[in-house]
């Protein structure tokens, strides 16, 4: 699918994101008689929004935090056969998405990460560059610390979590509506081991792909919410794949500054290790999403 094709798609799925915002203006979202400008924000763009809307959320002690909408959509998750670099654990598969999610411009800074939590573990300090050395559950500390105060200070429509996207929401973000190995030129959009000089950079500093994100190829690798499996091949279409419950490690993708190009592509799916601290080429991109369930 195309940029225009996945703008129409996005289109054509604000019946469920306006029926989801109705649903939770009609009572179900907190504080419905007198919500912050943050809330009523993300509801209108959960009403109203088209693919690559950017929004700002103000983060206490961490400043402004640029994201992306990413309406509901259907997508072809994986890679071709044809596709060079592919691996055998990402057979083409049909996901729908019911529900539309924000996922942030860029990598969390270390900047950010401070604003909430106590030590830094970056072996390359600077405010700008994006955090890393941070384990799967350190990454989801900082989204439930971050969503704790967020409802607290009723910035958050209920339901609404900020957390790590899932291994389809992520997937579908960055190929923004491409269907190959990248969302367009690699060395335009991402450091990897061929242009990255060896050293991890500032945030932001890559070409955008079509929904405006950044770094989703190559800079630091990123945590996903999802235990690694292999995709079930028994469904005509996975709706809103969280993947098994326990698996044996966590899922990252998009690939480091030390990454070789295939390492680096939409599809590319790595394995990491819970508890374990990982290397300076692993960190994690904030995403705002619908989830029945409390945190």
């Amino acid at each position: 699918m195309n940029l225009a094709g996945f703008l129409a798609d996005g289109c054509r799925a604000r019946c469920v994101a306006t029926a989801l915002s109705v649903a939770l203006c009609l009572g179900v979202v907190s504080g419905c008689s007198g919500p912050s400008d943050q809330q009523e924000q993300v509801l209108r763009i959960v009403a109203h929004g088209v693919a690559g809307d950017r929004w700002i959320a103000t983060l206490p002690k961490a400043g402004p935090l640029a994201m992306r909408w990413v309406p509901a959509s259907r997508f072809v998750m994986g890679s071709s056969p044809q596709e060079q670099g592919r691996l055998v654990d990402e057979p083409q598969h049909l996901v729908q998405l019911t529900s539309g999610f924000l996922i942030a411009e860029t990598e969390l800074t270390q900047r950010q990460w401070l604003a909430f939590m106590e030590t830094n573990s970056s072996p390359n300090p600077g405010m700008d560059l994006p955090v890393t050395q941070v384990s799967w559950e350190e990454a989801r500390e900082f989204c439930r610390r971050l969503t704790v105060q967020q409802k607290e200070e009723g910035h958050l429509p209920k339901g609404w979590i900020w957390d790590l996207p899932t291994e389809a929401q992520w997937e579908l973000a960055c190929r923004a509506g491409t269907p190959g190995a990248y969302s367009g030129e690699l060395d335009r959009l991402a450091w990897h081991a061929g242009n990255s000089g060896g050293k991890v950079h500032p945030v932001g500093l890559r070409e955008a792909n079509g929904l405006g994100l950044r770094d989703m190829h190559g800079n630091v690798a990123e945590w996903c919410v999802n235990w690694f499996s292999s995709y079930p091949t028994n469904i005509p279409v996975f709706v809103d794949p969280l993947g098994p419950i326990w698996s044996f490690a966590p899922t990252y993708r998009g690939g480091g500054f030390k990454s070789a190009p295939a390492a680096c592509r939409s599809a590319a799916r790595a394995a990491g290790v819970r508890g374990e601290v990982p290397n300076e080429t692993l960190g994690f991109r904030l995403a705002l999403r619908f989830r029945r369930e409390t945190m």
